[in-house]
Parts: C-alpha cells; sequence; structure tokens
C-alpha cells in the first residue's frame, strides 16, 4: 500500500481500528468530522486502535452524501425513464463550483458516470444548477438496471470510502418510470395542426399554476416534441389548454411549419424522464427511416 501523508505532516497507519471497523484506508467516518473530510489514524495503540487523527492529503476531498431524481428529494428517491432525460440531484461537499460557463475550465470541472459491472454511460452536466454542494446532470438512455454514480472533480475520481454510502448514490432507470406514448391522432396532417397523444405520462401537471403541480420539485410535462420542433399544448391567443390535460390524454398543437417526417417524444421533469413510444406507432419511409408524424403541405 502506498504511504498517504496528511496535514499534520504525518503520514497514515493503516490498518486502523475506529468504532469496531478496520480501516484499509481514509475515512469520511471518523471523529469530529462534521464535514465529512477523508481522514486517518496517524497514532494507534497495541490493538491498532486509533488514538490520533488527521486529514489525509488526497487528489480530490469532494464527499458524497446522497443522489436523488428529484430537488431535495431522499436518497430512495432513484428511479427513472430508460429514455434518459432524468435529472439527477447528487448532494455532497467540495464539488468543483464551476457555476454556469458554456467553456468550463478543465481544472474545474465534474463529470458523472453510471457505473454497471463493465457498463459505463456519462450524465450531461446540467452547470447552471452546480454548486460547491451540489451537481445535477441529465442520465442518457440506458437499459434496466441499478447503477452506481461516480463523480470525478478536476479529472480525479472521488473514491468509495468518500461516499457515506455508495448505496444512496445509486440509480435505476425503469420502465415502470418511463413515460409512455400509446396513441398519436392523426399521424399525418399540414403544420399547425392539433395532435392527440394519449399513453402513461405519469403527471397530469404542466404548469406550476396548475393545483397540486406548484411544488418545484413536482412532475412536469415540460416538453413535447415532434422533430425539433415543439408541439404546444396552450394556447396562445387564449392561454388556456386546447383540451383538458390529463396523465393520460392531452392535445397539442404543431408548431412546425417544416414538412417531412418526424418522431415523437415528451419530457416529464423531476422523477421521469423521456418517454418511450410504442413500437406500432412508428412508420417506414420511402428511405427505410422510422417515424411517428409527417406533415405535408
Amino acid at each position: 500500500m502506498c504511504p498517504v501523508d496528511t496535514v499534520s505532516g504525518s503520514s497514515c497507519i493503516f490498518p486502523f481500528n475506529y468504532g469496531g471497523i478496520t480501516y484499509q484506508t481514509c475515512t469520511i467516518n471518523g471523529p469530529n468530522n462534521v464535514n465529512y473530510r477523508p481522514q486517518c489514524a496517524i497514532a494507534v495503540n497495541a490493538n491498532n486502535t486509533a488514538l490520533s487523527w488527521s486529514f489525509c492529503i488526497v487528489p480530490t476531498d469532494a464527499a458524497i452524501y446522497y443522489a436523488t431524481t428529484r430537488k431535495g428529494g431522499s436518497s430512495t428517491l432513484k428511479d427513472g425513464s430508460i429514455q434518459g432525460g432524468t435529472m439527477i440531484w447528487i448532494y455532497g461537499n467540495r464539488f468543483a463550483d464551476s457555476g454556469f460557463s458554456l467553456l468550463p475550465s478543465v481544472s474545474n470541472t465534474n463529470t458523472v458516470q453510471f457505473v454497471s459491472g463493465y457498463s459505463i454511460y456519462d450524465c450531461e452536466m446540467h452547470n447552471d444548477k452546480v454548486t460547491s454542494t451540489q451537481l445535477t446532470c441529465y442520465a442518457p438512455a440506458m437499459p434496466e438496471g441499478v447503477y452506481q454514480i461516480r463523480v470525478y472533480v478536476n479529472n480525479n475520481l472521488i473514491p468509495s470510502y468518500q461516499y457515506i454510502d455508495m448505496n444512496r448514490a445509486t440509480f435505476i432507470p425503469s420502465l415502470s418510470y418511463t413515460p409512455i406514448i400509446s396513441g398519436i391522432q392523426p399521424q399525418a396532417g399540414t403544420p399547425q395542426i392539433l395532435i392527440t397523444i394519449t399513453g402513461l405520462f405519469r403527471t397530469a401537471c404542466y404548469s406550476r399554476d396548475i393545483d397540486g403541480c406548484a411544488q418545484d420539485n413536482n412532475p412536469l410535462i415540460s416538453r413535447i416534441y415532434l422533430g425539433g420542433h415543439l408541439c404546444n399544448m396552450i394556447n396562445p391567443v387564449t392561454g388556456d389548454t386546447y383540451d383538458n390535460v390529463t396523465d393520460t390524454s392531452l392535445k397539442c398543437n404543431f408548431e412546425g411549419t417544416e414538412v417531412g417526417i418526424f418522431n415523437l417524444s415528451m419530457l416529464v421533469t423531476n422523477e421521469y424522464g423521456r418517454s418511450l413510444i410504442n413500437s406500432n406507432l412508428y412508420r417506414v419511409s420511402a428511405m427505410g427511416d422510422l417515424y411517428a408524424f409527417q406533415s405535408y403541405a
């Protein structure tokens, strides 16, 4: 084992015992450590029980407390869409506070990955919500499973011993937390047409002004896309929805002016994510491309 230096000038003594546990590495669970900095024993008795402590000098001293799929949610909220788009909130301390920047510094960055066996997926950082105690990122599409969340701070991996509990920092993409689109009517029409979408949206909230939807951690149908074009649920003239929005049905106006073929997707923020469209809704173009809606002049 390579020696580990401490801020006291002494090296760590491994192994050491504390609280009935034998440690072979630094730990954030030592005494008088409210900020969860990695520390180790620098003096032990004949039984290797820690007598004196000091903080370890490590590539990153960042700590992971827990992760959740809702802002301010608990660590038990760890499920999301298999299609991606689920925002992950990671709470801890001493992350790189990069702030919002279109060109973040290489030496002041955070990277989040999901790991399951030999499979690794990158989480797209949402830097305008990043602070020294909070990271946010969007999960990619992934197969169902349980994924460990790993974080790099300034290109240095936060080791497992700097997690309060690694089981509190996992993400579980599952079909049962994926918004489903099962019907589109019509599947062809002119631009600006009203479209009825049915399925299992996981929420009927589309605005914070709706009763029961006011909290910023409530799930919300935030966007509906046909290709790169918005399909708007709200009539811009009246300010009302085109039809009553439920968790299984809504109407939206295809705002595109382009003629072509498009795929449909819905984004449900907080806890869910991007939708899955039933395969029987897909059609095949003359060029062999799959699509769910066609616009014509």
